[in-house]
């Protein structure tokens, strides 16, 4: 039995729902509402005490960390691989991965958190944000996320953000155009995690990004038109909140 305890919206927890689709196998879903500061629940931290999603539970055991859990399906389900069997595919597709973990999820992260994620948190009742992260496994990053939340938004930090952005298209587009899928020849677990970091570009409006792109253009309308592509991604309603400035 699989269960995935995960947020609609988040964006690690797109990337496992994506492996899972293509690998068209049955799980159950446990939500963890993020905007409710859920996943530092007492219950939630005991299962992953690093207060993050996804985590997936198969027959029992807990598997953390979205990229950790692809390769854990990958093997354990090795129908429909999406690993390639050539060495050095194998490498590239893993530079591919690490190149989200490193750079996409990093450099998206402010924008996301000052345009989408910080008002809703600000939103919720003070009692309950302190509440929450005071269960925070890093209590540095729990007052700095308090402090946040209760700030307007960032906009040096996003502008930034942006400039970092760009350069992580930019070197994608360069690769697509020499290669059909980020691994090579066959989709892989490198498509499936930045395909999580297109769509969050998207949430945020920035799908001018890839303008003059033509090759990260032509990866992104494949991608789409994959069928796992659709049963992966939430719906509207289950989407964070559109970007706000204010």
């Amino acid at each position: 039995m699989l269960e995935l305890y995960h947020d609609w919206s988040s964006f690690c927890s797109i990337k496992v729902r994506l492996c899972l689709a293509e690998k068209d196998l049955p799980w159950e879903s446990r939500f963890v509402d993020l905007m409710k500061l859920d996943q530092l629940k007492p219950d939630y931290l005991r299962l992953n005490p690093n207060a993050v999603v996804p985590t997936l539970v198969h027959d029992g055991r807990a598997v953390w960390e979205s990229s950790f859990i692809n390769e854990y399906l990958d093997e354990t389900f090795p129908e429909t691989p999406l690993v390639p069997k050539d060495a050095f595919a194998k490498a590239r597709m893993r530079y591919w991965v690490k190149f989200e973990d490193d750079v996409l999820h990093p450099v998206i992260r402010p924008a996301s958190f000052n345009l989408m994620i910080r008002k809703a948190i600000a939103a919720l009742p003070k009692e309950h944000v302190e509440a929450r992260l005071a269960n925070h496994p890093n209590p540095s990053r729990a007052a700095d996320f308090k402090a946040a939340a209760g700030r307007p938004a960032d906009t040096k930090a996003v502008e930034e953000a942006t400039v970092r952005i760009k350069a992580a298209i930019d070197r994608m587009d360069k690769w697509l155009a020499q290669s059909k899928w980020f691994a090579g020849e066959s989709y892989s677990l490198a498509d499936v995690a930045a395909a999580a970091f297109i769509d969050r570009l998207e949430e945020l409006n920035f799908v001018g990004f890839w303008e003059g792109k033509p090759a990260l253009q032509d990866w992104i309308a494949r991608i789409k038109a994959r069928p796992a592509y659709q049963k992966a991604m939430p719906e509207t309603k289950q989407r964070l909140p559109k970007p706000d400035w204010n």
